[in-house]
């Protein structure tokens, strides 16, 4: 399984440093495409401009998972199993994080699933740090590792 991470903004300090120590211990390819946030584009164009560069990234025979606040929220376990499933269907897999202003409308229609990893709002640097430590705790749910108790 080949696992595509699009965000707006790059990975910084501590940030940093926790991702690639989860990158380290999942197995399955993981490609990150850190699209630059522009201060240029003004703020009610800019959800629209980030869209155009993150469909630039998107695989379309993928399975697309877009992360928002108001969506679906999984267990670690029923997280798995989405996993699983595209495993099974032999589906790789796109997650796409927006910047300060979210994703476009665009972006979340075209996407086959709209995640929620909280309702709370979060710097989409830790968002990307907690999504990563959700798929290495779905791989140890898959291959029964005692990391999830």
């Amino acid at each position: 399984m080949k696992i595509n991470i699009i965000s707006v903004g790059k990975l910084k300090d501590n940030y940093y440093e926790l991702a690639q120590n989860y990158n380290k211990m999942i197995n399955w390819k993981i490609t990150s495409y850190e699209i630059n946030y522009s201060k240029k584009i003004p703020a009610n164009q800019i959800k629209e401009y980030e869209a155009e560069l993150i469909k630039k990234y998107l695989n379309h025979s993928a399975y697309k998972i877009s992360l928002v606040i108001d969506a679906l929220q999984f267990s670690s376990e029923n997280f798995s199993k989405l996993f699983g499933k595209q495993m099974m269907l032999g589906k790789n897999i796109d997650f796409i994080i927006g910047g300060a202003f979210g994703l476009s409308n665009e972006i979340i229609a075209m996407s086959d699933l709209n995640l929620s990893l909280s309702k709370m709002t979060m710097p989409h640097q830790l968002a990307k740090v907690i999504l990563l430590e959700q798929i290495y705790r779905s791989q140890s749910i898959i291959e029964n590792h005692p990391y999830h108790k």
